[in-house]
């Protein structure tokens, strides 16, 4: 409650004392001052109970179309928040407009007020004089209210209250495309993170912010980093929006590429405790499915393209896991075979080609492959099948990038 009353506070000072409504009121006053000395005005009483009359009613009708102008503003932004702008950004221009809704009504209710006091103790034009300065200033409020709510440098000024960041003259320079490739490559990698023990699609549509904020209860590692996180994604979301002009603070991208480095290390522990622990892990598994292959198969009887197709097919049976799926052949997209992990990424864990040829030592063969596919994929297998001697031969690379042999006779 005390935080509520806070903030309606700062708001109704932030709203009283803008630069639009410091200017009207000055005029108003000025003009309203020129007016009382310098023409005379009937003292009818029919004029005072006119005055006192309307004054109410346009201040009634104004409390009446308040909620409407706020409820209209609340659809729109309910409907475009996804698209354009992190949830605190649309919190925050909730509480701003609703603060200013009720500082306006509270303002029309007081006037309203003082028009019955007036009315019935002490009957003047001066009052009501007096009355009509203050309503004709209400509807002014009215206007720089709904002026506000459709203020297009408003949301770049919430999001610069957010971003606190002080710049370092003799920093290093980061331009805008290196931060926000970073900071994007970031959030992938958190999203894989929270999606690897249990892929979800609840996940993949929330920006950096709603993750951070609504998954940092459940991994503990977020909530180490909360404060990191929620420094970078304000200072990111202040600099595409306030472009022109801005700095990139480089102590906020180093904390990217820091966070980047961590999660990194974090989906490679997943991978190596609950999916593939080393290499040779891959290599066994691909070795076994060959040698109960060589068993059944007649290779005398058999072609090349058969020869490929059943054993790419047999790996399927062997390769199977809750953390990742498999797709062979014509469903592969860069390999015979591709492992893919179930995580927001969809990452290529394994790739596996079969390569059919007369020659006895496939390394180049290999080596070109692997160079080409490592970036695709963590893992890249190549099963060279000797036609002459019907003899397979695994080259594979290990993390340190060496490609290795094994010759299954």
């Amino acid at each position: 409650m005390k935080n509520k009353a806070n903030g309606f506070i700062k708001q109704a000072v932030t709203f009283v004392f803008s630069m639009y409504n410091m200017i009207f009121f000055t005029i108003l006053l000025a003009t309203f001052i020129l007016v009382y000395f310098f023409i005379d005005f009937n003292e009818h009483p029919q004029n005072v109970t006119w005055i006192y009359s309307s004054s109410m009613q346009t201040l009634a009708a104004l409390i009446a179309l308040l909620p409407v102008s706020y409820a209209y503003f609340i659809n729109n932004v309910e409907e475009e928040k996804s698209d354009e702008y992190d949830s605190y950004v649309i919190e925050q221009l909730k509480k701003e407009v609703y603060y200013e809704m009720i500082f306006v009504i509270v303002f029309c209710l007081i006037i309203i007020i003082f028009n019955l006091i007036f009315f019935f103790i002490e009957y003047s034009l001066l009052n009501a004089y007096i009355v009509s300065f203050f309503t004709i200033h209400a509807i002014a409020l009215l206007a720089l209210y709904v002026y506000r709510l459709f203020d297009p440098l408003r949301v770049k000024d919430i999001l610069q209250s957010f971003d606190t960041t002080i710049i370092d003259p003799n920093q290093k320079q980061v331009t805008l495309d290196e931060f926000i490739t970073d900071y994007l490559a970031l959030e992938k990698l958190v999203k894989d993170y929270i999606s690897n023990e249990h892929d979800s699609e609840l996940g993949d549509r929330l920006p950096l912010y709603d993750i951070v904020d609504n998954y940092s209860k459940d991994f503990e590692v977020i909530e180490e980093d909360y404060e990191d996180f929620k420094e970078i994604i304000f200072h990111r979301n202040n600099v595409i929006h306030n472009y022109t002009g801005a700095v990139i603070d480089f102590t906020k991208y180093q904390k990217i590429l820091d966070l980047q480095t961590k999660y990194q290390r974090l989906n490679m522990a997943f991978i190596s405790k609950n999916i593939f622990s080393s290499v040779a892990v891959i290599r066994n598994t691909v070795e076994l499915t060959i040698n109960e292959f060589v068993e059944e198969m007649d290779f005398s009887s058999t072609n090349v393209t058969t020869v490929k197709e059943q054993l790419i097919t047999s790996l399927q049976t062997h390769f199977v896991s809750k953390y990742y799926a498999t797709q062979i052949l014509e469903d592969a997209k860069e390999s015979d075979f591709e492992v893919i992990q179930n995580n927001y990424s969809n990452r290529k864990l394994v790739g596996i080609e079969f390569k059919a040829s007369t020659v006895k030592n496939a390394i180049s063969t290999a080596e070109a492959l692997i160079d080409r596919l490592k970036t695709t994929y963590l893992y890249v297998v190549m099963i060279h099948f000797n036609i002459k001697t019907n003899e397979f031969t695994i080259y594979y690379n290990t993390l340190d990038n060496q490609i290795k042999n094994r010759k299954i006779i």
